[in-house]
Parts: structure tokens; C-alpha cells; sequence
């Protein structure tokens, strides 16, 4: 494979990587959006739709981190995370019946764990790596990281909150982290369309 062949290659890899964090975002959104509009939702169906969310992130993350050789040493960073995602959604899945205890404290620290890499992740991703992580998508990064350590920390920290509490600070977390995936992805694609 020569030059030109492997600048094609990621050409079509910046290009289609967009999509990736779009596609993030609406699974974030709409998990967000129901958990507010069904506030009647058992413990048993959040936890489902907890591990649905997680598992998703996880492969989308994995496959970030194995297709993504331009981002150098944060590459491992998106490997761990996806590997981390999948493992909680599927013990939120195998086990459905968890107690809200125990699921108060998966969700906060997967929360935490996510929060970590993605700060890791707006400091480590080099700057020509994908066309959107400039200052403002690196800071978007950041500002999504610190948002899961916060969200977690508070899980943590009061677990006895009651399910609708828990279940409404998951709903504005998924929501805002919706949001900025929906504007990183959109922001790359214009990018990635201006090159």
C-alpha cells in the first residue's frame, strides 16, 4: 500500500468518524429523554437501559480506540474505556434484579471512570489527530469529562437518594451528555467537510 492509498484511507476514516459521536449522543439523548418522560420506570428497567447505555458507549469507544491509530498514545485510553463500558453493561444486564444500592454505585463509578478517561482524552488526543479536536472540542471533551466525575462523585456519595432522584440525575446526564456528542460530531463533520 502506497502513500496516496493510506491518505485515502484516512481521509474516509476522518470522514466517517463523525457519525461515531452523533450516533453517541442520540443514544444518550433519547435514554435521557425517557427516563424524564416514564419517571414511573421500575429500578429493573433502569438498570436495563443503564447497560444498554453503557454497553453501547463501550463497543462505540472500543471501536474508536482500535480503528483510531491517529490518536497515538490516547488510543489506549479509548480501548480501556470501551473494555470498562462493556464489562458494567453487562453486569447491569446479566444481573437486572441489582439492588439500588449496588446499582447507585456502578452508575457512579462508571460515571467516574468515563469522566477520568475523557479528561485524559481531551489532554492526550493530538491536535491533527481528527480534524474537530481543536481548543473548542478538546474543551467540550474536558467539559464532558468533569461532568461524569462530578455525576459520579455525587452517586457515590449519596446512594440512598431514592430511585427518582438517581433516576433524573441520569436522565440531565445522559441529556447533556447527548448534547455535547451531538455538537462534537456535528463540529467534525463540518471540519472534516471544510478540508
Amino acid at each position: 500500500m502506497d502513500e496516496m492509498d493510506m491518505k485515502q484511507i484516512e481521509e474516509q476514516w476522518k470522514k466517517r468518524k463523525w457519525w461515531e459521536k452523533v450516533a453517541v449522543g442520540l443514544v444518550a439523548l433519547i435514554f435521557g429523554i425517557l427516563a424524564f418522560v416514564l419517571p414511573g420506570i421500575t429500578l429493573l428497567t433502569v438498570t436495563i437501559l443503564f447497560g444498554t447505555f453503557a454497553l453501547l458507549l463501550g463497543f462505540f469507544s472500543l471501536f474508536s480506540g482500535i480503528m483510531g491509530k491517529d490518536l497515538k498514545q490516547a488510543r489506549w485510553l479509548f480501548i480501556a474505556q470501551g473494555i470498562f463500558g462493556i464489562i458494567i453493561g453487562i453486569i447491569a444486564l446479566a444481573w437486572p434484579d441489582i439492588t439500588l444500592l449496588a446499582m447507585a454505585y456502578l452508575v457512579g463509578a462508571w460515571a467516574m471512570i468515563f469522566g477520568i478517561f475523557e479528561i485524559i482524552a481531551a489532554v492526550w488526543t493530538p491536535q491533527e489527530a481528527i480534524g474537530v479536536f481543536n481548543n473548542m472540542s478538546k474543551g467540550l471533551l474536558a467539559a464532558s469529562g468533569i461532568l461524569s466525575l462530578i455525576f459520579g462523585m455525587l452517586i457515590i456519595l449519596f446512594p440512598g437518594a431514592g430511585v427518582l432522584a438517581i433516576l433524573w440525575i441520569i436522565a440531565a446526564y445522559a441529556i447533556i451528555l447527548g448534547i455535547i456528542n451531538i455538537m462534537l460530531g456535528l463540529q467534525q463533520r463540518k471540519s472534516s467537510a471544510g478540508a
